[in-house]
This record gives C-alpha cells, structure tokens and sequence, in this order.
C-alpha cells in the first residue's frame, strides 16, 4: 500500500501526495484525475488489476521523472487494463483533479504545457519501433493537404495538434490508429507522423492556440482511445504468438517422436536418420551438421530476425561455427565438396546435400525424402548453396591435436597411401631378385625363356610401381589441400574468437606469421616430406633381404644405419635449437616491417628513415646469422648422407671379396655367388639411400616442427565464448556494476577500486572525473574486453560472466575514442554487420546530425570514404559513429567522448535525439556541458567513485565536479 499526506506546498488546494517506496506499486485508476511525479523516479507498465493488484504480465511503458504527468487511460473493452507505477527509488506522486491542474501545477513550479508534451512523448514511445520515414515533411499551422502515403510531422523539437476535416490519416503509419473526419484533435510531438490513408485535408494547431480555445487535459482523449487501441493490438499480437509458439511444441513434439522411431531404425540402417528441429531450414542445417559431427542449435533468444541477413548466419551463430557460399557448378555431386545445405530452385526449400557413397542425395526436411542427385536432379536445386565450417573444439591445446583433428574422414587415404608405399616397394625389391637369376642362372644356362620372363616381369613392375605412385601422389594431393584448408580456417576461428587481452601480448605482423606457420608446416609435411618419408621408411623394408641374402653382410648395413641415425639426432638437435630462436627473431622482425610500413608518414616526419633503417638491419643481420647456423648443420648432414652409399659400397666389396672367393667356404662359413652378391649390392643401395632420404627428411621435418611451438599460445589461448556461457536474451535496459575491482597487470596498480554503479532501464548515467580516473576501463568491462578481478557486472540481472558476450555485444549501441570507419561507402559504414534501410540509415544519420552533411555530398547515402576515413573532417567521423550506434535502435548506448569533436548546434540534436529514444545511456564525457541533463552522475578519481548526483547538485557542492566546472568556464 502507498502512504497519503497532505501536500506541503498546497495545503490550500486539498490535495494529497502519495508516497510510493520499493516492492509497492500506485495504480492510475481514476480518469478524472492528474497525477503529478514531485520526486524520485518509476517505471510505467500496462497490465491487468484484480481486486486493487496487479496480476498477469507487464508491458513496459516508459520511464516517469520528476515533474511528468501522468494520465489514467482505461479500455472500454477490458475493465481490468490499467497503467502501473513501479518505483525505481522511493517516489512522491501528487493527486490533482483535472479542473485544477494548471493551478495545482503552477504551484509546483511545473509548466502544464510542458508537462503534457513530456506525457505525449512518453506515452508513444512504445507505438512503434520504426523509425520517422526519412520523406516525412513539416506540420505548418493552419490547413494542409496531403496525397496518399503523404507523410508530415511537427519538426525535430515541434509539437502540433492535428485534426482531420477530410479523409483518412494514420498515426505514425499503424494500421489500428486511424484517423477520421470528426475524430477531434490529436496532439502530435517529436518523433511522431502522421501518414495520409488517402488524400486528406487536416487542422493544425499550436499548443498557444489550443490553450487559448481547448481545455488541453480533456483533448488527449483522443490520443488515449487510440493508445488503448494499441495496447490491445499489441497483446492479441503477444496471444497469437504464444498460441503459434505452442503450436510449433506440438508440432516439434510430433518431429521428436518420429525422430526417436527413425533412432531405432537407424540401428540397422544409419543412413535414415534426420534430425527433427521447430523448422526445416533448422532440420536442414542440423542434417549437415550431423554429417560434419557439430552440434546445430536454434537461434539464440537474443537475435533480432529484422536485423539478421541471413537466417542461416543466426543459426551458425547459435552454434558458434561459420558458414560460407558456394556455387554449385557443372558435375559437382562427382566430387566430396562435404554435406552442404542448398535450396530447391521452385519453392526455395532449404534441404541438405549429403554424402552418400560415391555421390550425393538430396535430403527433404520437410517430406523427409531422399533422394540421389544426378544430371536430372541437379536440375531442382538452386544454383547457391552453402558450406559449413567447423569450429576447433576447445579441447584442443596442442598442435598435433589440430592436424590429428584436421585429418578427420582422411584416415581412409592415409591408410591408402601406405598401402600403396608398401606395395611399390615390395614390387621393387624384385629388381635384386630378378638380377640375382639372371646372373646365377639365366646366363650360366642360355636359358632365354627364363631372361624374357624375367624382363617382361621387370617392365611389369616399372609400370606398376609407376602407377601406384602417380595414385599415390594424387591421394596426397588431395589430402594436402583439404587439410591446409582445414587446419588454416580452424585456427583463424580460434584467432578470431579469443580474447581482446590475448592481442595487446602480440605484434601485428608477429601473430600474422604464428598463423602461417600452420601453412608452413602442412606444406612440408603432406608435400614432398611426406612422400620421401614413406618411400624411406618402405625402403628399410630390404633390410630383411640383406638379411635373406647374407647376414654377415647385412651387419655393415645396420652399423651404416645406426651412424646415419646418430648424426640426424645430432644434427635434429642443434637445428631445433638455432630455429627456436630464429622463429621468435622472425616474428619480431616481421612485427616491426608492419610497424615501420605502417608508420612511414611519421617516421618521415621525424627524420628517422636512418634510425629506423638501422634498427631493422640489426634485427636482420641476427635473423641471418641464425640461419647460416642452422644451414651449416643441415649441410653437414647433408654431406654425411652423401657420402654414406660410397662408404657402403667400399665396406661392401672389402667383406665380401672372401665371400666371393671361396676364402669362406674354406673356413667353413658361407658362400655366394655372383649373382647373389650384385643384388645384394643393388638391396644395399636401396637400402642405405632410403636411410639418407630419410635423415635428410628428418631433419627438415624438425626444422619444420619448430614451428609449430609458435601456434601453441594460439591453442592454449582460452575463447571469449564457450558452450558454457548462456544467451542473454533481449535486454531491457539495466545495468549494474557490484563491488568490482580490476588490475590490468597482476602486479599493477588498481584501476578500479570497490566500483559500485546501478543504470536503470531508459537512465542516462554520466561518468565524469579526471583522465586516468578509470572510466574507459568501464566501458571495456562493460563490453567484455577485460574481466573484472572481482566484484560481477550484470545486464538485466545476469552476471556477464556467463554470459555469451558477443550476444551481448550485438545489442548495445557502441562509440569509442578509437571508432575505426571502414572503406567503403557511408550506408555500408552506417549499417555495418547489421541488415538496415536506407531510411533507417537517413533516420539515424539525421539524429546523429550528419543528414544533411551526406545530403551535400556527391553521392549522398552512397559517398565513398576511405580506410580510416580521412576524407572525413573529425567531427563527421564521430557523426558517422555515433549513426551506426542508433541505426539498429539498440536499448543500451554506451558513448565514450561520442561528441567531444561536434559543435554545440550538433551536439544539441545529438543529444535531443538520444533523449526522444528513451535508451540506457552511460556517457563518458570531459566537456560537462554534454551531460547536464544527466539523471545520475558519477565522478571517479583514481578507480573510486567520489561523489554521485545530478547536474545542479553535483554543482552546488564544491567538489571536484565543482572545479570542473569552473576550468571549463575560464
């Protein structure tokens, strides 16, 4: 219950002043009265009373101040709808009979005038989320004439009364607030229009001519009916909606049943499956998604379906992958593009495009049908489609997790490949064997059936070892590119979704080149080194023949082996050595060519061309003195390898004479022939060039490796979103910053000290103080940038913390000291990620003050700009900013120095059109004349909040906003 007195400051009127606390509620319930707000602040809600409490859901309104009216408006129709006061903090509301509100205000130092207007636009603030159509011209006093979808408007700070003598006018363009001849006078403020139903001729009136001719609290009769109207059309829209929602659950419980009965004849045939989503583009994408082995989830609460481009992006979104567009061309389903999601050409249904076999079907969703793609069927499908690329699950820390995860659905091939390998060089161990009968047998015995035979078999297995290894090398190819594109999207994903903090330990070009190096290594690795590799290894498969042949003999080619294998490990080690220190000298340098690059213009200025030019040949002649080091190792073991088949044969023929010469055969060992001794020979050979290829290979794979230390702080690096954090929904508008300190470095000193800040949905919060007191920080806490060291910053309630910060991201209205406009042209930078009209665009530009700066320029909304935007002045810049922040109508705006470069005609429209939204706002500001008709200012001085209140209060006290009002005066 509120508390009644007896009003201070009009006794003599009898009236009474209610006095609201928090937890209670006031209820407008009596059309005969006014309510005046003295004091504090409440938030106004429609919704259903029974029994003198509300009950049921709430529709927010607006916010009340001090000094607004407040009107009751009831429905006709629904005796129970009523307007609800709910305070903020503790709030006094006055009473006063209509007959007697000019008197009773006047004694409260209130305009009625003014006071009604500050009603007018707060009570339409809820009738549409569009914005005033860009063609709307001004309302003149006197008489007008308008054509069909004519719109008019009173002008940015006006306010008319509109009556209509002839035809059919609409508010502000809403089907159900029409217009008609006899209807009366409606009031019409900023941000509101009129639309011409068909040609029409309307009354205007100023409020002078209305106060001298009219009773102005009767005349919102009008207005009221046609607000209840609205109301009521909002909550039969909110019905319908909830009845469609439970439709689709019954529906989505039907497609589950059928999913759960698919499941089970999935057992037997696991092709059947598909995915039962709420709809069939969901079912659709949750079908490749399968295939792929991703998780595919609805579109998060907090999406905007006007602001989205595309469905599917709300979708890859939620399920935090990316997708791309392909063309689907020629004899496509030939190839394994992967599944894709595509669209039927005739109805635009989206379907899935799955694997199966060595070909494609075409998935249905919505019949469930599949069918197989062919030259026929090809036909249906539209000619785009789209490709879904995976993101790198969060488990994966090392750098050999990423290429094991990149190889996934290759394993088939690798296995391939080593197959093949194998069975080259079994075919070529033939060659020795082949030479040993010809030498022992064919010859001695003339026997030329045995030498044809032996010839044709040798030509046989040239072409086959021929073709196995052009089949070889096309696998490997073909595992390269698609594991290039694998690991090289994955780790883009990862850069792109760490953290702002993981950026500031990195230079451009640095990181730039920890990114490549994932291209470097696969290039080496799946290019000739693989192939070399798997050919060594194979070849150490003539060991056993050495061994077969003779095992006396077959010792020298182990000790040549192992000496190989020493001097790689040798030479391996020192060759990482010098490259872990080369690879961090090279990001270095490459992060300083960026900085130099880019900072050509200054360094001119300076004079330090010879500076700079020193600084980087130093660096250089360090990275080239590294690598003489490490090639001179790599040349040594090079040489080493080269001379190991001379060394072999010497050893070779020394052992062997007594072999060949019976010396053996007389001390009771073995003998062999000459034959046998050649193919041992040409084994030998084999043998010790496999181990050569395979040491240099090594080598070069370790000197490749090492660069692979250079992703692993990319791998380590933790998301800024993970699974775990939840969507925020769509906010409302409050934020609240509990207790938080923050430390950019462990060690450093505090930024902010105990913070405690608490924003209201539609409150505009001042942060003033001086430079270095913290209040940037605050915003970058606010947006995620950094993470509070303790203490927990809420939006609505939910502690960001948990939540997925780029849902969060996406719906505040954002301007930064270090704003950056992109190339290209003026919508594209106004509208950004986000999908707008050109008349959103010319809303948000005027309301930034830079309409009519793109109207004089020569292509108007399409002008170009450069990167940068240095064919802009600094003031059109920030304009140019501050209208991409609007252009979406976000309910949160955070602006930091937003209007420090605007003059004060601008900087009045700015902040005129920011107070007509009704947003949340927490401004940053040096220049306090921006923030004087702040509700709540906070003044920070070394990470604490040193004094808090509005304007005139803060003024008054001689406190450190004393003194900043009075610098700025001088």
């Amino acid at each position: 219950m509120t508390e009644a007195a007896p009003a201070r400051d009009a006794l003599s009127l009898d009236l009474q002043v209610h006095v609201i606390r928090a937890h209670e509620v006031f209820i407008l319930d009596n059309p005969s009265l006014v309510y005046l707000v003295r004091s504090g602040s409440g938030q106004v809600f429609k919704t259903e009373v029974e029994g003198g409490s509300p009950v049921g859901r709430r529709r927010f309104l607006f916010r009340a101040r001090a000094h607004d009216a407040l009107f009751t408006m009831l429905d006709g129709s629904n005796p129970g709808s009523r307007l609800i006061v709910v305070p903020v903090e503790e709030l006094i509301v006055l009473e006063i009979p209509r007959k007697r509100m000019k008197e009773a205000f006047q004694s409260e130092g209130v305009s009625d005038r003014t006071a009604i207007e500050e009603w007018v636009h707060n009570a339409v603030a809820f009738i549409s989320q569009e914005g005033k159509p860009v063609a709307a011209e001004i309302l003149n006093p006197g008489q007008m004439l308008l054509d069909t979808a004519q719109h008019m408007h009173p002008g940015r700070n006006g306010f008319a009364w509109v009556r209509v003598d002839e035809g059919r006018a609409l508010l502000m363009g809403v089907p159900e607030l029409e217009l008609d001849r006899g209807d009366g006078y409606l009031p019409v403020g900023s941000g509101m229009w009129i639309t011409a139903a068909e040609p029409s001729k309307l009354q205007i009136l100023t409020t002078e001519e209305m106060v001298r001719d009219h009773d102005l609290p009767s005349s919102l009769s009008l207005l009221h009916m046609l607000l209840v109207k609205r109301l009521a059309a909002l909550d039969a829209e909110d019905q319908r909606t909830e009845i469609l929602r439970l439709e689709q659950r019954g529906l989505m419980q039907q497609r589950l049943a059928e999913s759960a009965l698919e499941s089970v004849k999935s057992v037997l045939d696991p092709q059947t499956t598909l995915p039962a989503r709420e709809t069939a583009l969901l079912s659709a994408v949750a079908a490749v998604g399968d295939a792929l082995g991703i998780e595919i989830r609805p579109p998060m609460r907090s999406e905007n379906p006007r602001r989205t481009r595309d469905p599917i992006e709300a979708i890859t979104r939620a399920s935090r992958v990316r997708h791309r567009r392909v063309l689907l061309r020629g004899t496509w389903w030939k190839h394994d593009c992967g599944p894709l999601l595509a669209y039927l050409s005739e109805r635009q249904a989206p379907v899935a495009l799955l694997r199966s076999g060595s070909g494609y079907q075409i998935v249905d969703p919505e019949t469930r049908q599949k069918i197989p793609v062919n030259d026929r069927t090809a036909q249906l499908l539209a000619p785009e489609a789209v490709a879904i690329c995976p993101s790198l699950p969060e488990d994966i820390k090392k750098p050999w997790q990423l290429f094991r995860y990149s190889l996934r659905g290759r394993f088939t091939d690798i296995l391939f490949v080593i197959g093949l390998s194998a069975l080259t060089t079994l075919i070529g161990m033939l060659v020795p064997l082949a030479l040993a009968l010809v030498m022992d047998q064919a010859i001695p015995d003339s026997n030329q059936t045995l030498l044809l035979q032996l010839g044709l078999a040798l030509v046989a297995s040239s072409l086959g070892t021929a073709l196995f290894g052009l089949s070889r090398g096309l696998i490997v190819i073909r595992t390269a590119i698609a594991t290039d594109a694998a690991t090289e999207s994955l780790l883009w994903d990862k850069v792109l979704n760490l953290r702002a903090q993981f950026f500031k330990g990195y230079s451009a070009g640095d990181l730039l080149s920890r990114v490549m190096a994932v291209s470097e290594i696969n290039r080496v690795l799946n290019g000739a080194a693989l192939q070399s590799m798997l050919s060594s290894l194979m070849a150490l498969l003539n060991l056993g023949l050495l061994f077969y042949y003779s095992p006396k003999l077959a010792t020298i080619a182990i000790g040549l082996a192992g000496a190989t294998g020493i001097v790689t490990i040798i030479g391996g080690y020192f060759v990482r050595q010098y490259n872990l220190v080369l690879m961090e000298l090279t990001g270095t340098l490459f992060g300083l060519v960026v900085q130099m690059v880019t900072a050509v213009g200054k360094i001119r200025v300076a004079g330090a061309e010879q500076r700079a030019h020193s600084l980087w040949l130093r660096k250089y002649s360090e990275q080239l003195r590294l690598v003489r080091k490490s090639q001179s190792v790599e040349d040594y073991v090079t040489v080493f390898n080269q001379a190991i088949p001379t060394i072999g044969t010497i050893l070779l023929f020394w052992a062997g004479v007594d072999l060949l010469t019976g010396s053996a055969e007389r001390a009771g060992g073995q003998t062999i022939g000459v034959g046998t001794f050649l193919a041992f020979n040409f084994a030998l050979a084999t043998f010790i060039s496999g181990t050569s290829s395979l040491s240099n290979t090594v080598v070069d794979v370790m000197n490749t490796l090492v660069k692979s230390t250079r992703i692993k702080p990319i791998l380590e690096a933790e998301p800024e979103v993970s699974k775990l954090k939840s969507d925020p929904g769509a906010f409302v508008g409050s934020i609240t910053l509990s207790h938080v300190d923050f430390r950019y470095t462990a060690s450093g000193p505090k930024i902010l000290d105990d913070l405690s800040i608490h924003v209201s949905p539609g409150e505009f919060v001042a942060l003033a103080g001086p430079s270095g007191g913290g209040k940037s920080t605050i915003l970058r806490l606010l947006l995620g940038f950094e993470i509070p060291d303790s203490g927990t910053i809420l939006f609505d309630g939910q502690d960001l913390a948990g939540l997925d910060v780029m849902a969060v991201r996406r719906q505040l209205g954002v301007v930064l000291q270090s704003g950056f406009v992109a190339a290209g042209s003026i919508f594209e930078n106004i509208a950004g990620s986000a999908l707008v009209t050109v008349d959103e665009a010319w809303e948000a530009a005027a309301d930034a003050g830079f309409a009519d700066d793109i109207k004089n320029m020569p292509m108007g909304m399409y002008t170009i700009v450069s990167e940068g935007g240095t064919n802009l002045s600094g003031g059109q810049r920030q304009r140019l900013l501050i209208a991409r922040a609007l252009v979406t109508r976000p309910r949160i705006l955070l602006l930091d120095e937003a209007t420090s470069a605007l003059d004060n005609r601008t900087q009045a429209i700015v902040t005129e059109s920011l107070r007509r939204r009704r947003v949340t706002r927490i401004v940053i500001a040096h220049r306090v004349s921006t923030i004087k008709d702040a509700d709540q200012i906070y003044v920070l001085d070394e990470g604490r909040i040193v004094d808090r209140g509005t304007f005139d209060e803060l003024a008054d006290r001689k406190g450190l906003f004393a003194s900043m009002i009075a610098r700025q005066m001088l």
